[in-house]
Protein backbone atom coordinates (compact mmCIF):
# COMPACT_ATOMS: atom_id res chain seq x y z
CA UNK A 1 0.00 0.00 0.00
CA UNK A 2 2.76 2.40 1.01
CA UNK A 3 4.68 1.51 -2.14
CA UNK A 4 1.65 2.28 -4.33
CA UNK A 5 1.18 5.67 -2.67
CA UNK A 6 4.86 6.44 -3.16
CA UNK A 7 4.64 5.52 -6.86
CA UNK A 8 1.62 7.78 -7.27
CA UNK A 9 3.44 10.66 -5.60
CA UNK A 10 6.41 10.16 -7.90
CA UNK A 11 4.13 10.14 -10.94
CA UNK A 12 2.39 13.30 -9.75
CA UNK A 13 5.75 15.00 -9.20
CA UNK A 14 6.90 14.04 -12.71
CA UNK A 15 3.69 15.40 -14.24
CA UNK A 16 4.14 18.70 -12.40
CA UNK A 17 7.69 19.02 -13.75
CA UNK A 18 6.59 18.26 -17.32
CA UNK A 19 3.61 20.62 -17.18
CA UNK A 20 5.75 23.34 -15.64
CA UNK A 21 8.24 22.97 -18.47
CA UNK A 22 5.47 23.18 -21.07
CA UNK A 23 3.95 26.19 -19.37
CA UNK A 24 7.31 27.95 -19.21
CA UNK A 25 7.95 27.39 -22.91
CA UNK A 26 4.54 28.72 -23.88
CA UNK A 27 4.86 31.74 -21.59
CA UNK A 28 8.29 32.54 -23.03
CA UNK A 29 6.86 32.49 -26.53
CA UNK A 30 3.55 34.16 -25.70
CA UNK A 31 5.17 37.38 -24.58
CA UNK A 32 6.87 37.79 -27.98
CA UNK A 33 4.29 39.32 -30.23
CA UNK A 34 5.59 39.56 -33.77
CA UNK A 35 5.49 42.66 -35.96
CA UNK A 36 6.24 42.03 -39.64
CA UNK A 37 7.39 45.21 -41.39
CA UNK A 38 7.11 44.87 -45.18
CA UNK A 39 9.13 46.95 -47.63
CA UNK A 40 6.30 46.29 -50.09
CA UNK A 41 2.95 44.60 -49.63
CA UNK A 42 3.02 42.36 -52.69
CA UNK A 43 5.11 39.64 -54.31
CA UNK A 44 7.65 37.71 -52.27
CA UNK A 45 7.29 40.00 -49.25
CA UNK A 46 3.56 39.43 -48.93
CA UNK A 47 4.04 35.71 -49.56
CA UNK A 48 6.60 35.53 -46.76
CA UNK A 49 4.28 37.33 -44.30
CA UNK A 50 1.40 35.01 -45.16
CA UNK A 51 3.48 31.86 -44.65
CA UNK A 52 5.01 33.14 -41.41
CA UNK A 53 1.59 33.94 -39.94
CA UNK A 54 0.32 30.49 -40.93
CA UNK A 55 3.31 28.61 -39.48
CA UNK A 56 3.27 30.52 -36.18
CA UNK A 57 -0.50 30.12 -35.96
CA UNK A 58 -0.23 26.36 -36.36
CA UNK A 59 2.57 26.18 -33.83
CA UNK A 60 1.02 28.10 -30.95
CA UNK A 61 -2.63 28.40 -31.92
CA UNK A 62 -4.61 31.33 -30.60
CA UNK A 63 -1.63 32.64 -28.62
CA UNK A 64 0.08 33.78 -31.83
CA UNK A 65 0.00 37.53 -32.32
CA UNK A 66 1.36 38.55 -35.73
CA UNK A 67 0.88 42.13 -36.92
CA UNK A 68 1.73 42.85 -40.56
CA UNK A 69 2.31 46.48 -41.54
CA UNK A 70 3.76 48.24 -44.58
CA UNK A 71 6.81 50.47 -44.25
CA UNK A 72 5.11 53.27 -46.20
CA UNK A 73 2.10 53.18 -43.86
CA UNK A 74 4.04 53.06 -40.61
CA UNK A 75 5.90 55.55 -38.47
CA UNK A 76 9.31 54.17 -37.61
CA UNK A 77 9.31 56.45 -34.56
CA UNK A 78 6.34 54.50 -33.18
CA UNK A 79 8.15 51.23 -33.80
CA UNK A 80 11.18 52.61 -32.00
CA UNK A 81 9.05 53.27 -28.90
CA UNK A 82 7.55 49.78 -28.87
CA UNK A 83 7.93 47.95 -25.60
CA UNK A 84 10.43 45.13 -25.05
CA UNK A 85 9.20 41.55 -25.11
CA UNK A 86 8.39 41.66 -28.82
CA UNK A 87 10.24 40.85 -32.02
CA UNK A 88 10.16 42.73 -35.31
CA UNK A 89 10.76 40.98 -38.64
CA UNK A 90 11.92 43.52 -41.24
CA UNK A 91 11.28 42.17 -44.74
CA UNK A 92 13.46 43.55 -47.53
CA UNK A 93 16.28 46.07 -47.69
CA UNK A 94 14.17 49.27 -47.28
CA UNK A 95 12.61 47.95 -44.06
CA UNK A 96 16.02 46.83 -42.80
CA UNK A 97 17.48 50.26 -43.60
CA UNK A 98 14.71 52.02 -41.68
CA UNK A 99 15.27 49.82 -38.63
CA UNK A 100 19.05 50.23 -38.78
CA UNK A 101 18.68 54.00 -38.69
CA UNK A 102 16.16 54.01 -35.84
CA UNK A 103 17.00 51.07 -33.59
CA UNK A 104 13.75 50.00 -31.87
CA UNK A 105 13.36 48.65 -28.37
CA UNK A 106 12.59 45.17 -29.69
CA UNK A 107 14.94 42.69 -31.42
CA UNK A 108 14.97 43.05 -35.22
CA UNK A 109 15.34 40.04 -37.50
CA UNK A 110 15.94 41.11 -41.10
CA UNK A 111 14.88 38.73 -43.89
CA UNK A 112 14.93 38.57 -47.70
CA UNK A 113 18.00 40.80 -47.66
CA UNK A 114 21.42 40.31 -49.29
CA UNK A 115 24.32 39.43 -47.03
CA UNK A 116 26.38 42.35 -48.37
CA UNK A 117 23.63 44.92 -47.68
CA UNK A 118 23.16 43.69 -44.12
CA UNK A 119 26.86 43.89 -43.36
CA UNK A 120 27.18 47.32 -44.94
CA UNK A 121 24.23 48.70 -42.95
CA UNK A 122 25.49 47.10 -39.74
CA UNK A 123 28.87 48.78 -40.17
CA UNK A 124 27.36 52.15 -41.05
CA UNK A 125 24.99 52.03 -38.08
CA UNK A 126 27.60 50.72 -35.65
CA UNK A 127 25.67 47.49 -35.13
CA UNK A 128 28.29 44.91 -36.03
CA UNK A 129 28.56 43.91 -32.36
CA UNK A 130 24.80 43.99 -31.84
CA UNK A 131 23.72 40.85 -33.70
CA UNK A 132 21.86 39.53 -30.66
CA UNK A 133 19.31 42.32 -31.25
CA UNK A 134 19.86 43.11 -34.95
CA UNK A 135 20.31 39.92 -36.96
CA UNK A 136 19.30 38.42 -40.29
CA UNK A 137 18.36 35.44 -42.40
CA UNK A 138 19.90 36.22 -45.79
CA UNK A 139 18.24 35.39 -49.08
CA UNK A 140 21.52 34.60 -50.86
CA UNK A 141 22.91 31.11 -50.52
CA UNK A 142 26.27 30.17 -48.96
CA UNK A 143 29.05 30.19 -51.54
CA UNK A 144 29.92 26.59 -50.73
CA UNK A 145 26.40 25.51 -51.67
CA UNK A 146 26.54 27.46 -54.94
CA UNK A 147 29.91 26.04 -55.97
CA UNK A 148 28.64 22.57 -55.04
CA UNK A 149 25.70 23.04 -57.40
CA UNK A 150 28.06 23.91 -60.26
CA UNK A 151 30.37 21.00 -59.44
CA UNK A 152 27.48 18.52 -59.37
CA UNK A 153 25.81 19.92 -62.49
CA UNK A 154 28.75 20.25 -64.89
CA UNK A 155 32.27 18.87 -65.23
CA UNK A 156 33.89 22.29 -65.75
CA UNK A 157 36.03 23.66 -62.95
CA UNK A 158 36.66 27.25 -64.11
CA UNK A 159 34.10 29.68 -62.69
CA UNK A 160 33.86 33.24 -63.97
CA UNK A 161 32.52 35.88 -61.58
CA UNK A 162 31.60 39.44 -62.47
CA UNK A 163 31.63 41.88 -59.56
CA UNK A 164 30.47 45.48 -59.28
CA UNK A 165 31.17 48.36 -56.94
CA UNK A 166 28.84 46.88 -54.31
CA UNK A 167 30.50 43.47 -54.27
CA UNK A 168 34.25 43.94 -54.83
CA UNK A 169 34.91 43.07 -51.19
CA UNK A 170 33.70 39.53 -51.95
CA UNK A 171 36.75 38.72 -54.07
CA UNK A 172 38.82 37.02 -51.38
CA UNK A 173 35.83 35.09 -50.00
CA UNK A 174 34.86 33.83 -53.46
CA UNK A 175 38.41 32.77 -54.29
CA UNK A 176 38.62 30.84 -51.02
CA UNK A 177 35.22 29.19 -51.56
CA UNK A 178 36.22 28.11 -55.07
CA UNK A 179 39.47 26.62 -53.80
CA UNK A 180 37.58 24.76 -51.06
CA UNK A 181 35.32 23.30 -53.77
CA UNK A 182 38.40 22.29 -55.81
CA UNK A 183 37.55 24.82 -58.50
CA UNK A 184 39.21 27.98 -59.79
CA UNK A 185 37.58 31.40 -59.88
CA UNK A 186 38.36 34.20 -62.33
CA UNK A 187 37.06 37.60 -61.28
CA UNK A 188 36.50 40.77 -63.27
CA UNK A 189 35.22 44.03 -61.79
CA UNK A 190 32.91 46.50 -63.53
CA UNK A 191 32.78 49.63 -61.40
CA UNK A 192 30.65 51.52 -63.93
CA UNK A 193 27.94 50.34 -66.31
CA UNK A 194 30.14 51.11 -69.32
CA UNK A 195 32.69 48.63 -67.94
CA UNK A 196 30.22 45.75 -67.95
CA UNK A 197 30.53 44.39 -71.48
CA UNK A 198 34.35 44.72 -71.73
CA UNK A 199 34.74 42.97 -68.37
CA UNK A 200 32.38 40.21 -69.42
CA UNK A 201 34.22 39.65 -72.70
CA UNK A 202 37.53 39.36 -70.83
CA UNK A 203 36.00 36.89 -68.40
CA UNK A 204 34.11 34.45 -70.65
CA UNK A 205 37.00 32.97 -72.72
CA UNK A 206 38.60 31.63 -69.53
CA UNK A 207 35.39 30.37 -67.89
CA UNK A 208 33.37 27.15 -68.07
CA UNK A 209 30.46 28.77 -66.25
CA UNK A 210 29.45 32.22 -65.02
CA UNK A 211 28.29 32.61 -61.41
CA UNK A 212 25.98 35.56 -60.71
CA UNK A 213 26.22 37.42 -57.41
CA UNK A 214 23.44 39.54 -55.87
CA UNK A 215 24.93 42.92 -56.75
CA UNK A 216 22.23 45.22 -58.13
CA UNK A 217 24.86 47.40 -59.80
CA UNK A 218 25.63 44.48 -62.13
CA UNK A 219 22.67 42.11 -62.11
CA UNK A 220 19.66 44.32 -62.69
CA UNK A 221 16.85 44.54 -65.22
CA UNK A 222 18.88 46.84 -67.46
CA UNK A 223 21.87 44.50 -67.70
CA UNK A 224 20.56 40.96 -67.34
CA UNK A 225 19.59 40.54 -71.01
CA UNK A 226 23.08 41.62 -72.13
CA UNK A 227 24.78 39.27 -69.66
CA UNK A 228 22.59 36.29 -70.59
CA UNK A 229 22.89 36.82 -74.34
CA UNK A 230 26.67 37.40 -74.27
CA UNK A 231 27.35 34.37 -72.08
CA UNK A 232 24.96 32.20 -74.13
CA UNK A 233 26.73 33.10 -77.39
CA UNK A 234 30.03 32.16 -75.76
CA UNK A 235 28.43 28.84 -74.66
CA UNK A 236 29.16 29.68 -71.04
CA UNK A 237 26.05 28.92 -68.94
CA UNK A 238 25.03 31.32 -66.20
CA UNK A 239 24.22 30.07 -62.70
CA UNK A 240 21.84 32.55 -61.07
CA UNK A 241 20.65 33.20 -57.52
CA UNK A 242 16.85 33.07 -57.90
CA UNK A 243 14.08 31.27 -59.74
CA UNK A 244 13.52 34.45 -61.78
CA UNK A 245 17.01 34.10 -63.25
CA UNK A 246 16.33 30.50 -64.26
CA UNK A 247 13.14 31.61 -66.01
CA UNK A 248 15.01 34.46 -67.70
CA UNK A 249 17.68 32.18 -69.17
CA UNK A 250 20.16 31.09 -66.50
CA UNK A 251 20.99 27.39 -66.69
CA UNK A 252 20.39 26.72 -63.00
CA UNK A 253 20.21 28.22 -59.53
CA UNK A 254 19.95 27.21 -55.91
CA UNK A 255 17.62 29.56 -54.07
CA UNK A 256 15.23 29.86 -51.13
CA UNK A 257 11.57 30.66 -51.64
CA UNK A 258 9.54 32.83 -49.23
CA UNK A 259 8.01 29.70 -47.69
CA UNK A 260 11.51 28.39 -46.91
CA UNK A 261 12.57 31.61 -45.19
CA UNK A 262 9.25 31.82 -43.32
CA UNK A 263 9.76 28.33 -41.91
CA UNK A 264 13.27 29.20 -40.73
CA UNK A 265 12.15 32.49 -39.17
CA UNK A 266 9.27 30.75 -37.39
CA UNK A 267 11.72 28.25 -35.89
CA UNK A 268 13.97 31.09 -34.71
CA UNK A 269 11.07 32.91 -33.08
CA UNK A 270 9.76 29.77 -31.40
CA UNK A 271 13.19 29.13 -29.89
CA UNK A 272 13.77 32.65 -28.58
CA UNK A 273 14.48 32.88 -24.91
CA UNK A 274 12.52 35.22 -22.67
CA UNK A 275 15.30 37.80 -23.16
CA UNK A 276 14.62 37.89 -26.90
CA UNK A 277 18.28 37.33 -27.83
CA UNK A 278 18.55 36.59 -31.55
CA UNK A 279 20.94 34.05 -33.11
CA UNK A 280 23.82 35.20 -35.29
CA UNK A 281 23.08 36.22 -38.90
CA UNK A 282 22.62 33.08 -40.96
CA UNK A 283 22.19 31.70 -44.45
CA UNK A 284 18.98 30.04 -45.60
CA UNK A 285 18.50 26.57 -44.13
CA UNK A 286 15.91 25.37 -46.63
CA UNK A 287 16.28 25.72 -50.40
CA UNK A 288 15.30 24.56 -53.90
CA UNK A 289 17.15 23.95 -57.14
CA UNK A 290 15.89 25.16 -60.50
CA UNK A 291 17.09 24.12 -63.97
CA UNK A 292 16.12 25.71 -67.29
CA UNK A 293 15.48 22.77 -69.67
CA UNK A 294 15.55 24.94 -72.80
CA UNK A 295 19.02 26.31 -71.99
CA UNK A 296 20.23 22.82 -71.09
CA UNK A 297 19.00 21.50 -74.45
CA UNK A 298 20.32 24.44 -76.48
CA UNK A 299 23.80 24.14 -75.00
CA UNK A 300 23.66 20.35 -75.44
CA UNK A 301 24.47 19.70 -71.80
CA UNK A 302 24.09 16.41 -69.95
CA UNK A 303 23.36 16.91 -66.27
CA UNK A 304 21.21 15.71 -63.38
CA UNK A 305 17.66 16.95 -63.01
CA UNK A 306 16.45 19.32 -60.28
CA UNK A 307 15.51 16.59 -57.81
CA UNK A 308 18.87 14.83 -58.14
CA UNK A 309 20.84 18.05 -57.76
CA UNK A 310 18.78 19.08 -54.74
CA UNK A 311 19.36 15.74 -53.05
CA UNK A 312 23.12 16.02 -53.57
CA UNK A 313 23.19 19.50 -52.05
CA UNK A 314 21.19 18.34 -49.05
CA UNK A 315 23.82 15.65 -48.41
CA UNK A 316 26.57 18.25 -48.02
CA UNK A 317 28.01 18.66 -44.51
CA UNK A 318 26.49 21.72 -42.84
CA UNK A 319 29.81 23.55 -42.73
CA UNK A 320 30.16 23.04 -46.51
CA UNK A 321 26.84 24.71 -47.23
Amino acid sequence: MGSAILDCMRLLYLCIIVLTGISFHCDAWAQKDVTVLLSEDSGAHAEFASHLSAVLGQAVGAKASVRVINLNDSKTEDLGRSSPGQVLVAVGTPAMTAMARKPPAMPVLNVLVPRASFRSLSRAGGRTQDTSHFSAVFFDQPWGRQFALIRNALPGRKVGILLGKNSTELSATLMAAAKEAQMTASIEVANEEVDLLPALKRLLPNSDVLLAVPDSAIYNRNNIATILLTSYRAKVPLFGFSSAYVKAGALAAVYSQPVHIAQQVAEIIQNLSASGTLPAPQAPRYFSVGVNPQVKLSLELTMDDEAQLLQKLKLLPENAQ
